[in-house]
């Protein structure tokens, strides 16, 4: 390249799908959970952001930090991966998104996460008026 070239032929710039599902990728890493990282970051129409990962609450000692979880506690074979949730203490990470975000930037919204939704955050989701979930490819 000369350096005469358009900015756009020198720089290729992430689309908006992958700069936030890199953005949750990000959070993920900030998740104390025995099981899974999730990550999510909330968008408003207005690229307002919010992000959240899962685990215990603030102030309650975390799940593979403290070792404080019923759910991880468990083998595959007594609870297996995506099975019910009733015994998760963690916050998912796209509630914490959620419930950080102001309530105007919810109607709208993109939310980009690591990971399949539980039925919980889907029921979550589609209260808040999000109006696409975006989730990142499974990997493994």
């Amino acid at each position: 390249m000369t350096g005469r070239e358009p900015i756009t032929a020198r720089f290729l710039r992430p689309s908006w799908d992958a700069f936030y599902l890199a953005g949750a990728a990000w959070a993920a890493t900030r998740a104390d959970c025995t099981r899974a990282a999730v990550g999510a970051v909330l968008v408003s129409r207005d690229h307002r952001v919010s992000i959240g990962y899962n685990g215990l609450p603030a102030g309650v000692p975390g799940c593979a930090t403290a070792g404080n979880c019923p759910r991880g506690q468990l083998s595959p074979a007594e609870c297996a991966p995506d099975s019910d949730y009733a015994n998760c203490a963690a916050d998912h990470a796209e509630y914490n998104a959620i419930t950080r975000a102001r309530p105007e930037d919810l109607q709208g919204a993109t939310l980009y996460v690591t990971r399949a939704p539980c039925p919980r955050c889907s029921t979550l989701i589609s209260a808040c008026g999000i109006a696409r979930v975006v989730v990142a490819l499974d990997t493994e």
